[in-house]
């Protein structure tokens, strides 16, 4: 029996909700006291009359212990080998994970937490929850039912049942007891199946063979055919007579995932279109074989319908007649125009006939020479609207894109297509429209949604520029309301505390909150003198100064200084740089800010070690942890959604700034260079610690290196983060590391906005002031 290794989208959802429903049940049950419901169940279950006790105590031996190596013995002699394995693994998955889990939350059993419970079998052990027997029962219940037909299951669910039925009548455990011993039992299966891979299609091919001879076909071969088929299972037939035949086999495997992708796209994107979830595999194969049939009738060349089944267990059958031609995926080299221009005219003859296939990737174009078939319509809609068919049109155009120059794929589309319903495509001519596959085609060829857009601008340049709005929630909307939340969550630990910090900045000390002041300026003087310094001194120092202060503006509209940085480039590009030279003059700029941090760290690790004081707030304490680690968790997703877009950029800058810094030696620049970026480094720390000062925080030199290093650290997150000037997570950062010097809770939030509100929300009215004095006198 064949296995994959590869995740199905069903295993890896029932791998989710069991796990989910686990750890919910185990908090709802080591939490809360034992509810009226729970006990009146157990009560009535419990007083079931004496002569059903030992029919009960014989049968709820399926899910004891040695009851795992009886059924693998079983299994062997019967020589279904691969059904042993998975249930001496799934077995003894589910014990063990019941024993964890009675550890973890420690449940006691029934008899101690209620009176006149009656105990009709002798148990071991003083914890209930979760059921052992009923785990074990589960595991073994499930893997058998895969393996067997539909009686068989029916079977194995009502042995389960009377199993955990039994356990709480024998006074050994809780209604809820039993519950997460099912729960236990569903979670170690999965974990079997994602261990030792999902079974492949031969488990269907008897049943197969007898639901086409049903229907006429005397098939003599079938095959299974490899490839990325969704979640179906295709196979290749012949018949008694020679005819060759497309079996397309699609379970319940293909049911949830069909469920789990479309409830994911109506979470994700804004206006989707697709058709309800089907309630089963039979429906879904109706669907797709009457596009089928309405695309064939309208010309559209596709594989014929031959006939459809249905197998025992309810896995619907489609069958084609085959076509020996190959997927676009699988040819190589440059595709020739004839093959273009084919491909466009059965898309424009399937738009024609209000079909959108919405699944145009290359893998469901089939080319034999000149001809072409479309295939696999089941994700497809009748009577598509326009912006349905204009992502039909996105998805084709990258995928010949990127095996033909895009001005010919433009060129040939408009000629089958019309150049107005092409043009139609550009609002969505963007990455989250795509497929994987035509993200990966995109990961080859970064430029070619930019190459398409143009060529169709070119042709039709009046058309309307904008992107539609087609993601409802982004990865950068996700991590900005994690941020956000981690902000409320450190920022707002009670009201009190909140209270308390507005009083205390009310109250601060005017010297100290106009020293604040002062350095935030000192830190837009010293960046313009590392700027200046990168550019050789070619620019005068009171306009870079504008142009940093401008650049307080920029950087609250985009995440990581990218608007500053872009500002800079743009100033320094009117000031006759060219654009290379420009970009590498702010990487230097750049570079040398990391440099200064380098030789800064080993000064102030140190600090790092020291140890904490005791904070005024112990459950802030404890929550620090929590805090650092989603943190962390922060700023790896940040840096992983920005290293696939960024990598090809980033290796650019990186031999900009190293070949700039080469040439700083000769020229004298770098010392002066690394002491302006280390200044302004120190400037920030300074202004953070004045801030602490501002609001009350006693003078004392020793906090004064922790307090730079957490001002390290807080701009290196404002650099990193996915939201503008690093709102949220730099202010989470920065008070997570006052918190952990000792500093009080109220005292680091104050603190904290003062100096947030000096260096981040302040500059900003000036900078757009700073901003419209530089555009107006042309030097952006």
């Amino acid at each position: 029996m064949a296995r994959t290794h590869r995740p199905s989208p069903a295993l890896l959802v029932n791998l989710a909700v069991s796990a989910g429903l686990l750890v919910v049940a185990s908090l709802v049950v080591r939490h809360r006291p034992l509810p009226a419901w729970e006990r009146d169940l157990f009560t009535l279950i419990n007083r079931l009359p004496a002569g059903t006790t030992p029919v009960l105590a014989v049968i709820m031996q399926v899910g004891s212990y040695p009851a795992v190596f009886v059924a693998t013995a079983v299994a062997a002699l019967l020589r279904r080998f691969a059904l042993a394995r998975d249930l001496l693994l799934a077995g003894n998955l589910a014990y063990w994970l019941a024993v964890a889990n009675k550890a973890a939350v420690a449940r006691q059993r029934p008899a101690a937490l209620l009176a006149d419970v009656a105990v009709h079998d002798t148990i071991t052990g003083a914890l209930g929850y979760p059921s052992g027997h009923v785990a074990v029962a589960t595991a073994l219940a499930l893997v058998a039912a895969r393996a067997g037909g539909p009686r068989w299951r029916r079977l194995m669910w009502a042995v389960l049942v009377v199993v955990a039925v039994a356990r709480v009548h024998v006074g050994a455990h809780l209604p809820l007891d039993s519950v997460g011993g099912l729960l236990v039992g569903w979670f170690a299966v999965c974990l079997t199946r994602l261990t030792v891979g999902e079974v492949g299609p031969e488990r269907s091919a008897g049943s197969l063979r007898r639901a086409l001879r049903h229907r006429g076909l005397e098939v003599t071969r079938l095959v299974p055919l490899a490839g990325d088929a969704r979640g179906s299972w295709p196979w290749r037939a012949r018949t008694a007579d020679g005819q060759r035949l497309f079996v397309k086999l699609s379970g319940g495997q293909q049911r949830d995932a069909d469920w789990a992708y479309k409830l994911y796209r109506r979470l994700r994107f804004r206006h989707v279109a697709d058709e309800p979830p089907y309630l089963s595999a039979k429906q879904q194969s109706e669907h797709e074989t009457y596009l089928t049939l309405l695309a064939e009738r309208a010309g559209v060349r596709v594989p014929p319908v031959v006939t459809t089944a249905t197998l025992p267990g309810g896995d619907a059958v489609l069958v084609q007649e085959f076509v020996a031609a190959t997927p676009l995926d699988s040819t190589v080299g440059p595709l020739p125009v004839a093959a273009v221009t084919e491909v466009c005219r059965q898309v424009a003859l399937l738009h024609r006939a209000g079909i959108a296939h919405r699944d145009l990737r290359a893998a469901n174009i089939l080319l034999d020479g000149r001809t072409v078939h479309l295939v696999d319509l089941g994700f497809g809609v009748d009577d598509a609207p326009a912006d349905q068919r204009a992502r039909d049109l996105v998805e084709l155009l990258v995928t010949l894109a990127g095996r033909v120059d895009p001005a010919t794929v433009v060129e040939v589309a408009m000629a089958q297509l019309g150049a107005g319903p092409v043009a139609d495509s550009l609002p969505y001519l963007q990455r989250p429209v795509l497929s994987r596959a035509g993200r990966d085609a995109l990961r080859r060829t970064p430029a070619l949604l930019d190459e398409l857009r143009g060529e169709i601008l070119r042709r039709c340049p009046e058309r309307e520029r904008r992107l539609a709005r087609v993601a409802r929630i982004t990865p950068r909307g996700v991590l900005l309301l994690v941020g956000l939340g981690l902000l409320v969550y450190v920022l707002l630990p009670q009201v009190g505390e909140v209270r308390t910090a507005f009083h205390l900045m009310r109250q601060a000390h005017p010297v100290a909150l106009v020293a604040t002041l002062l350095g935030s300026v000192a830190t837009y003087l010293l960046s313009a003198i590392v700027l200046r310094l990168a550019a050789a001194n070619r620019v005068p120092l009171g306009e870079i100064t504008v142009v940093q202060v401008a650049a307080s503006f920029a950087n609250r509209l985009a995440p990581g200084s990218v608007g500053g940085a872009a500002l800079s480039v743009r100033y320094l590009h009117q000031k006759g740089f060219g654009t290379a030279e420009a970009a590498t003059t702010v990487a230097v700029s750049r570079t040398a800010g990391v440099v200064s941090v380098a030789l800064l760290l080993p000064v102030l690790l140190p600090f790092a070690r020291q140890p904490v004081r005791t904070l005024e707030h112990a459950a802030t304490s404890k929550a620090l942890p929590l805090l650092l680690g989603v943190l962390a968790v922060l700023l790896v997703a940040a840096a992983l959604l920005a290293v696939p877009r960024l990598r090809h950029r980033g290796r650019a800058a990186v031999r900009q700034s190293r070949d700039a810094l080469r040439g700083l030696p000769r020229h004298h620049r770098l010392p002066r260079l690394v002491a302006a970026a280390l200044a302004l480094t120190l400037a920030y720390g300074l202004s953070l610690y004045l801030g602490l000062l501002a609001v009350g925080e006693p003078i004392s030199l020793a906090l004064l290196p922790p307090v730079i290093l957490v001002s390290v650290v807080g701009e290196g997150v404002a650099s990193a983060a996915p939201t503008p000037g690093g709102l949220g997570a730099t202010e989470a950062a920065l008070v997570s590391g006052l918190l952990l010097y000792g500093v009080p809770v109220d005292t680091a939030v104050a603190g904290v906005l003062v100096y947030r509100l000096a260096t981040f929300w302040a500059p900003a009215p000036f900078g757009y002031l700073a901003l419209r004095w530089l555009a107006h006198r042309q030097l952006v």
